[in-house]
């Protein structure tokens, strides 16, 4: 144990071989809930102590809010979850068996919390639209005004036609724009929470090239952008690029992504079909800061870089049919500089271009 006595006179004390002694609840383990998972065992730490003072002999003792004990770090999305919904939920300090049968909580509480986890997180909360569209999602409603949530619909139960739940979703999502995307989600350009019929409603009368940037609802952790174009005959058409996970941000920042993006239409040279961000924004002009780097031109394969080696670049690059209207799938989508184009353009033909690019996808 070591004692620190900080500037405001109050007394920190560190237990750093603490040990907890388990007790199993004699409320049973089942509630309406079904069977408890660890994180939603709650634990009270208390701290006793006698002074003497004076010849007074003085038994002091202050316990702390229930608390969750995890042992591996995946269980902490759960964990936290749990906290939340206690501190929502009651106002007993003390009831260390809530889990034992969890009252619902009001919807319009429980988002006003998730759009403080957002900002306090990750710098910015949740505007109207995208707390709607996320009660909707919860509940199958589009206004959060009333209503209620259950414990098991918020961190138990799969989504429809998915194999994690609600908050798992979430808290992939606070995640990414942490560690990948937080500038881009502080400057209010991430509009994330939109489904994809909202999402065409909004493109559909914008200019060709209008593009926004959302959150996968399929892929955990994933953001995709969805751009708007038209067809030789007019029609509107969407195109949405399949999700950026970790993983791939990990090599490449988004911003980069976005500048460098590009489309293959039949034979025609690649070009970048994002323009402008939704409404109108021009996209350098909202992501022109983000950029890590200048776009760069290759060398020719005659010309040897250091050691020999012939310089490389990573290429997104995505093929669309002309005869379609739904895009192809890019494999490996990381930016491609107009120098790369030129040297493919010099050493492979447009049919070989297009048949190497080319495979089925479908996103969301």
């Amino acid at each position: 144990m070591s004692i620190e006595e900080s500037s405001n006179g109050s007394l920190s004390v560190e237990f750093r071989h603490l040990q907890p002694k388990e007790m199993k609840s004699s409320a049973g383990s089942k509630g309406n809930e079904g069977c408890h998972m660890v994180t939603e065992e709650l634990h009270s730490i208390t701290f006793e102590t006698q002074i003497c003072l004076y010849g007074l002999t003085i038994d002091l003792e202050t316990s702390s809010l229930p608390v969750v004990m995890i042992s591996n770090v995946s269980q902490l999305p759960n964990a936290w979850a749990s906290i939340i919904w206690y501190n929502v939920s009651t106002n007993d300090s003390q009831n260390l068996v809530f889990f034992n049968n969890p009252p619902s909580a009001t919807l319009s509480q429980l988002l006003e919390v998730m759009s403080w986890q957002f900002s306090s997180y990750v710098g910015r909360g949740l505007n109207s639209d995208q707390l709607n569209m996320l009660a909707e999602k919860l509940t199958v409603q589009t206004s959060y005004s009333d209503g209620h949530l259950t414990w098991a619909k918020f961190c138990k139960e799969h989504l429809p036609g998915k194999s994690f739940t609600f908050w798992t979703w979430l808290e992939a999502i606070l995640d990414l724009i942490k560690k990948h995307i937080l500038p881009l989600w502080i400057d209010g350009y991430v509009m994330g929470f939109v489904s994809k019929e909202k999402e065409r409603f909004l493109l559909k009368d914008k200019m060709p090239g209008t593009f926004l940037l959302r959150f996968s609802e399929s892929h955990l952790g994933g953001i995709t952008f969805t751009w708007v174009d038209h067809s030789e005959n007019g029609e509107v058409r969407f195109h949405s690029v399949e999700p950026y996970n970790k993983g791939r941000l990990s090599a490449l920042p988004f911003a980069d992504i976005l500048r460098d993006y590009k489309v293959i239409m039949a034979e025609n040279i690649p070009e970048n079909p994002l323009k402008y961000l939704y409404p109108d924004i021009p996209k350098d002009k909202a992501f022109g800061k983000h950029y890590s780097s200048q776009p760069c031109e290759v060398s020719r394969p005659t010309e040897r870089g250091d050691k020999g080696y012939v310089p490389s670049v990573f290429i997104p690059i995505s093929t669309i049919r002309s005869d379609s209207t739904e895009p192809q799938s890019p494999s490996d989508l990381l930016p491609m500089s107009p120098g790369v184009y030129a040297v493919l353009r010099e050493n492979l033909s447009p049919t070989a271009i297009e048949t190497a690019m080319k495979s089925p996808y479908s996103a969301e």
